[in-house]
């Protein structure tokens, strides 16, 4: 008959980092999590993305934690029965959070009427449950009673710590690691404690998660241009000065979009300014300021190239509830009635096609021109509900105005 081996004096080192982190993890949460309701705009979105990605996290490191539970020794219980009962209640306790918290958070999330996808830290997309929304009522009334067990749990843990210590017993130190001092560890450990709860409380860890920050600039409707952002091959047409008008009659009309043009876009969340670009796109122009009535301006935007400088954020940007790329894939802007503003200003009337509906759009904007060297910068404001653009609960105005700006600087050359 095999001798059942003998508990371990401490635990394993692996169960000890797992402890550690998950403390910190699980009080940042919970901390995080009380000030989500009160948080604005861009800093409430970033703070969500946060809390689900963390959320995941602790969710992988507690089934790592079950596992070497199931398969590591760990030290033998002390005390008498009532003691051992209290200690594994807690325990229970510990784990109920640990594995339900996320979970039922995930459902929530998978669940949810407007389903925002998830990014894990901005880098690997997460998927949702393939659960009826049936079960986010139940799953949100769950999420919130272990999450408020959590403070509750932590107290009795913290106080049987305590308890152990003043006893001087062996029981503090087999969570520590070797050669720490109980009460050095314990104050260590309640540190860490406390420097997670203040972080929590101190909102989102600044763009740790993001790939590329989205500017938190106001809007401007008159933006410097972006020389790091690429546009698609395309004719466009910057619009010649008042000084070209008069030009000669085999002067090319024709302009062709250089690196370094840009269009872009500022809506509001929550109050604060959302900034994005589209990165693909190509226009036809033919412009002369002296042949205004043969003008016109072709563009082609595909909308999946929209970009705020969030991957989870532009994954929804990109979905059924906003642009639907998958059925609107592009937006066309054609326009032939120009006018003359004065001062190198200039009005273009044309037609905007997005998300399936066509509305008129008048575009104003400025020219410089140097020789066969233009460039031109305007703007122009949309309703994005006369679109369609925001479904369900996004087709409110609190949080997401119907206006949004939209904004180009386009330099370019004149064909030859």
């Amino acid at each position: 008959m095999t001798e059942r081996p003998q508990s371990p004096a401490r635990y394993h080192s692996a169960a000890i980092v797992l402890h550690w982190l998950l403390a910190g993890f699980l009080v940042y949460q919970f901390a995080l999590g009380l000030r989500l309701d009160e948080l604005k705009g861009g800093d409430k979105f970033i703070a969500f993305q946060l809390h689900k990605s963390i959320g995941i996290t602790v969710l992988l490191l507690s089934l790592a934690r079950v596992a070497l539970r199931l398969f590591v020794a760990r030290p033998a219980e002390f005390g008498d029965g009532a003691q051992k009962l209290a200690a594994r209640l807690v325990h229970w306790g510990f784990y109920a959070v640990m594995l339900l918290g996320p979970l039922t958070g995930w459902i929530i999330v998978s669940t949810a009427k407007i389903k925002v996808p998830t990014m894990l830290f901005g880098v690997m997309p997460w998927p949702h449950l393939p659960l009826p929304a049936a079960f986010n009522a139940a799953a949100d009334l769950a999420h919130t009673v272990l999450v408020w067990s959590l403070p509750a749990l932590i107290l009795l843990h913290v106080a049987g710590v305590l308890y152990h210590w003043r006893l001087r017993d062996e029981v503090p130190g087999r969570m520590l690691p070797a050669g720490v001092a109980q009460l050095s560890g314990i104050g260590a450990g309640l540190v860490w404690l406390g420097a997670s709860a203040g972080l929590g409380f101190a909102g989102p860890l600044p763009n740790l998660w993001a790939i590329s920050p989205a500017p938190a600039t106001a809007p401007t409707f008159a933006p410097e241009p972006a020389a790091s952002e690429a546009v698609d091959t395309a004719s466009a047409e910057p619009v010649p000065t008042e000084s070209a008008a008069g030009a000669d009659a085999s002067v090319s009309c024709d302009w062709t979009v250089e690196p370094g043009s840009r269009l872009g876009f500022v809506a509001r969340y929550g109050g604060d300014p959302v900034n994005g670009t589209f990165r693909k796109w190509q226009a036809k122009i033919k412009f002369c300021a002296d042949d205004l009535p043969h003008a016109s301006i072709a563009a082609t935007v595909s909308l999946n190239s929209a970009s705020t400088g969030d991957p989870s954020r532009d994954e929804n940007l990109h979905g059924a509830s906003f642009f639907d790329t998958g059925q609107f894939a592009q937006a066309h802007f054609t326009a032939t009635g120009f006018k003359q503003l004065g001062a190198g200003r200039y009005a273009a009337n044309g037609n905007l096609s997005l998300h399936g509906v066509n509305r008129p759009v008048r575009v104003v904007f400025t020219l410089v021109q140097s020789g066969a060297k233009a460039t031109a910068q305007g703007s122009t404001t949309l309703s994005r509900l006369a679109f369609g653009v925001g479904s369900d609960e996004w087709a409110a105005t609190d949080q997401i105005p119907d206006v949004v700006a939209v904004q180009f600087t386009i330099r370019a050359t004149r064909a030859n």
